[in-house]
């Protein structure tokens, strides 16, 4: 069966009273392309089943499998009805530290994430890490070639899955990126193990990929190989003082870890471009560096920002008409065009703008800089508008009060001023002496 054929689309359909995310039949079984592991997952308005396609000499288990789909079922309990249910045990490790992943999770997100009750039993015992071996995630990019490059003695495979990044359906983008993986495999003696799998489709629904859930998938993929290996390593995104969220980070990656595989957050002691410094000067990432997320059917888009910030560090660096895989040239104007959208892109221009201030290069280093400025200005003036959003949102209650004080106030004079007329109005009707009468005779005088 081909995998297009297995992506069964997932069920929006459910019946109303479906609350809790329930993961179920996990298994795990060989088929004509490998190691086939699968389970039904239900969770509110959504059904189906959730599988992974890995190579047929994949040693896997319906351990490992469970510890997977744990945390995949975890992140989509937090960011729906915050139940989980499982039929099989789990890592009392995994479960354990779930906890911890959860609060910082919810501390980044606390408007969009729920605390989890977990409806899953701990195994008796875990197993032992099977193997000491690393295997680390590898996409061809920047972050992924740097680890590579640092860890090259300990790491003994490469993991790249089809469904992250490259929709399963694109094909004519798949099948280039394949043949330059096994060329960076074959140069630098690696296994490499390629799969596919639909759990993004499930993800998606729990928040955005980069901000929250790749990291816990990746992690996933991990302890499927742990009958293999050891170890996973996530290349970093980001450094240890960019502290914003990310769905990969050095305060969680670790806590996706079992007794069987650990997982480690790799590379955040460097900035994206300190990475591609010593990227560029790797034969294979010349060769075949892919950083492009557009699926535009290039393996690199060469005009996305991602794309261009890239290519300014490589011609800031020298190096940019070596790469194969990028135009040897970049304009100014390409720089001038970038996209400031939040503080995952702005963290990147400003290591690009230092690094163009190092190099003397005074083009783009105002280019950058305007870019950054702007960008500040604009999210300064932003959060001025709402600061006074909310003080108006705060004074509205004070002044409807105010405003009903004034209106009693108002009535309280209108009532004391017609009492004093009429006072005056009977005081000329009766003399005072006949008013001293009266009340003397009210009081018994």
């Amino acid at each position: 069966m081909g995998l297009l054929n297995k992506c069964e689309s997932i069920s929006t359909e459910m019946q109303s009273e479906v609350r809790a995310v329930s993961i179920r039949s996990v298994a795990v079984q060989d088929n004509d392309e490998g190691v086939y592991v699968s389970a039904e997952i239900t969770m509110p308005a959504a059904e189906g089943e959730a599988w992974l396609q890995l190579p047929e000499d994949t040693k896997t288990d319906e351990e490992a499998a469970a510890d997977a789909f744990f945390i995949i079922g975890l992140i989509l309990a937090i960011g729906s009805d915050g139940v989980l249910e499982m039929d099989q045990p789990v890592s009392s490790r995994l479960i354990y530290n779930s906890q911890a992943a959860q609060d910082i999770l919810r501390t980044w997100y606390p408007k969009q994430l729920v605390s989890a009750r977990l409806e899953v039993t701990p195994r008796a015992q875990d197993k032992a890490p099977l193997l000491e071996k690393t295997v680390s995630c590898f996409t061809g990019g920047v972050d992924s070639f740097d680890t590579l490059i640092r860890n090259e003695s300990d790491i003994d495979a490469l993991v790249y899955m089809h469904g992250f990044d490259i929709p399963l359906s694109r094909t004519d983008v798949r099948e280039p990126t394949s043949a330059h993986l096994r060329q960076v495999a074959d140069f630098t003696g690696k296994q490499l193990i390629e799969g596919s799998t639909n759990i993004r489709r499930f993800l998606n629904r729990a928040g955005k990929w980069p901000t929250l859930t790749h990291g816990a998938a990746l992690s996933s993929i991990g302890h499927l190989l742990s009958g293999q290996f050891g170890r996973l390593m996530i290349p970093a995104s980001h450094t240890y003082s960019d502290t914003f969220a990310w769905g990969s980070h050095p305060l969680l990656d670790h806590l996706w870890s079992s007794n069987r595989l650990s997982v480690v957050h790799d590379g955040a002691g460097s900035t994206r471009v300190d990475k591609t410094k010593r990227v560029a000067k790797y034969p294979a990432a010349k060769e075949h560096l892919r950083v492009c997320w557009q699926n535009t059917g290039k393996y690199n888009c060469g005009v996305c920002d991602k794309c261009v910030r890239t290519m300014v560090a490589l011609s800031l660096s020298g190096d940019l008409p070596e790469f194969k895989t990028f135009d040897s040239e970049i304009s100014t104007d390409a720089s001038r065009n970038l996209k400031i959208s939040g503080v995952n892109s702005l963290s990147f221009v400003k290591e690009n703008l230092e690094f163009a201030k190092e190099q003397g290069d005074t083009e783009i280093e105002a280019a950058l800089n305007y870019l950054v400025t702007d960008f500040e200005t604009r999210k300064k003036s932003k959060n001025a508008s709402a600061e006074v959003a909310s003080l108006e949102r705060r004074i509205a209650p004070l002044e409807r009060k105010l405003a009903r004080m004034e209106t009693s106030v108002k009535a309280t004079k209108t009532r004391a001023i017609a009492a004093e007329k009429s006072a005056k109005k009977l005081q000329k009707m009766l003399p005072i002496r006949t008013w001293t009468k009266i009340s003397n005779a009210r009081h018994g005088k």
